[in-house]
């Protein structure tokens, strides 16, 4: 460790924090003596169990403050990013971790010819939001080409609520490779980790065929766009309206 690599370190977390050394040495169980010893330069040793009480304190991981780091700039800055956000946020995030591990993991074992579709679950409440999702493989090897590249992802429809437009077991094929445009049908997620589909106008975020509540410009800014639409697979079952 770069001892005085180590100091800079410290004073930048203090300053950070807004934490005096007379604070620190009060919550980390540390002698203010030794503290002003390490800050000052005139400690060249220090022991690993004062190191791990000062980053308790100060609720940085220990590498960060020995400047000893297995991941990037980019993976510290949003470990960082995500300790101020709060818990409906993380839940968000959670969900598109998973929606990446199960469509861009997946899809690299599984292979070019197998989409990975979002299966809804739990209870719908307005428009399209749910508790949990699940997933499952759709076989696109007789697709076209070019919609093979394009999509993504596939969204299942479990809810006849938008009928006419869509039919339960209807998938929506999404593209997360381009930008909503006005007229698009986008899924959205929102910072609780619920999903809405809506069509994107100048005027908000508008729910199909009427369900739900429309999402005003203003708002919009809550939102973010998981994929756009690109194509409605029918599996229609007779059998769901017998």
């Amino acid at each position: 460790m770069d001892i005085e690599d180590f100091r800079l370190r410290l004073r930048n977390r203090l300053r950070e924090r807004k934490l005096t050394l007379n604070a620190l040495s009060v919550q980390a169980d540390l002698s203010e003596d030794t503290l002003r010893s390490i800050i000052y330069g005139k400690s060249q040793d220090i022991k690993l169990s004062t190191i791990i009480k000062i980053a308790n304190v100060l609720q940085c991981p220990l590498d960060d403050l020995v400047g000893r780091s297995l991941y990037s700039n980019d993976i510290k800055d949003i470990t960082n990013r995500l300790c101020h956000l709060p818990n409906r946020s993380i839940k968000a995030i959670r969900f598109i971790l998973e929606l990446e591990e199960n469509t861009v993991l997946q899809k690299s074992s599984l292979g070019t010819d197998i989409l990975q579709i979002v299966l809804p679950t739990g209870n719908m409440k307005d428009g399209m939001f749910y508790d949990n999702c699940t997933y499952e493989e759709l076989d696109i090897s007789e697709y076209p080409p070019s919609l093979k590249q394009k999509a993504d992802i596939g969204f299942k429809i479990i809810s006849r609520s938008y009928e006419p437009v869509y039919y339960p077991n209807d998938i929506l094929l999404l593209t997360r490779k381009t930008l909503p445009e006005y007229q698009d049908t986008v899924l959205f997620i929102d910072q609780s980790g619920k999903l809405y589909l809506r069509r994107f106008l100048e005027t908000g975020l508008e729910p199909i065929n009427g369900f739900g509540k429309t999402i005003s410009f203003h708002e919009q800014e809550n939102y973010n766009a998981l994929g756009v639409v690109l194509r409605v697979v029918k599996e229609f079952d007779i059998e769901d309206y017998r």
